[in-house]
């Protein structure tokens, strides 16, 4: 919130008279306000509980083999207890405290989309910023407290500190992020969780690896035209129920699948 307020206040309303800060700010707050749609989705959304009486009437012996003693429940595939939450979580990824929820088979969607749309808002700051405090440094340069100092000066000089501070955090976040987001994009791709990856062997592909578009589609949906929206449809919500998956025997390469289709 504090880089928001940087970068819109100090650095945008003020040209609002120009056409291309309009622009900038139309774009900046798209990513922005599905920043905080994907984060109230994440928080509010349920990552998927073990259905009622699953596992006790199932013909085949073989998806009984996980039980939790502490949820008295048969765990299905990808399934595991989280002891934060106290309760059995479906296609369990980790539990994130910044949103204080599992992410899960439901609201895994929602927070790729977090990081991306983060990612995204602040690489519109550290973009249109340089600009802004080049030409600020400059001002300061050439004399800006010289005799006859006014508090305007000084108003300036804390906003174009305060901008200077917000510009840097956003750069050290974006260099973060850059990896981290890398790293659940490939896991949603290869249809791993982080729980599951930190069990992988180099190099092994997961056994629920059903080819690349319906590894993505089972977290993003069916529909790829609604996969940056952050809310559940019939097109846009998870493939799947987070219980039964299909498993890599029956995948088939993406462009046999296009075939198919």
């Amino acid at each position: 919130m504090f880089i928001h307020c940087c970068f819109v206040l100090w650095n945008w309303v003020p040209k609002l008279w120009r056409s291309d800060a309009i622009a900038v700010l139309l774009v900046y707050h798209f990513f922005f306000l599905n920043l905080l749609a994907s984060f109230f989705q994440c928080v509010i959304t349920d990552p998927g509980m073990v259905p009622p009486n699953w596992g006790f009437y199932m013909g085949d012996e073989t998806k009984r083999r996980r039980y939790c003693k502490m949820c008295n429940v048969w765990k299905p595939d990808r399934t595991h207890h989280c002891s934060v939450c106290n309760r059995c979580i479906l296609n369990m990824d980790h539990h994130c405290p910044w949103i204080n929820n599992c992410v899960g088979f439901y609201n895994r969607k929602f927070f790729i989309q977090l990081l991306v749309y983060v990612y995204l808002s602040l690489g519109v700051v550290v973009t249109t910023t340089p600009w802004e405090m080049l030409c600020r440094v400059m001002i300061l340069w050439r004399g800006m407290w010289a005799k006859g100092q006014t508090p305007s000066d000084a108003m300036f000089v804390a906003s174009t500190c305060l901008l200077g501070l917000a510009f840097s955090l956003s750069v050290c976040l974006v260099c973060t992020l850059t990896n981290f987001i890398r790293f659940h994009v490939r896991l949603v791709v290869d249809n791993y969780t982080t729980i599951e990856n930190l069990e992988r062997e180099e190099k092994a592909k997961s056994k629920f690896d059903i080819g690349r578009r319906r590894n993505m589609e089972q977290v993003f949906g069916s529909s790829h035209l609604l996969w940056w929206l952050p809310l559940h449809t019939q097109a846009s919500r998870p493939v799947g129920d987070g219980v039964r998956w299909r498993v890599q025997y029956t995948r088939l390469d993406d462009e046999e699948e296009l075939e198919a289709d």
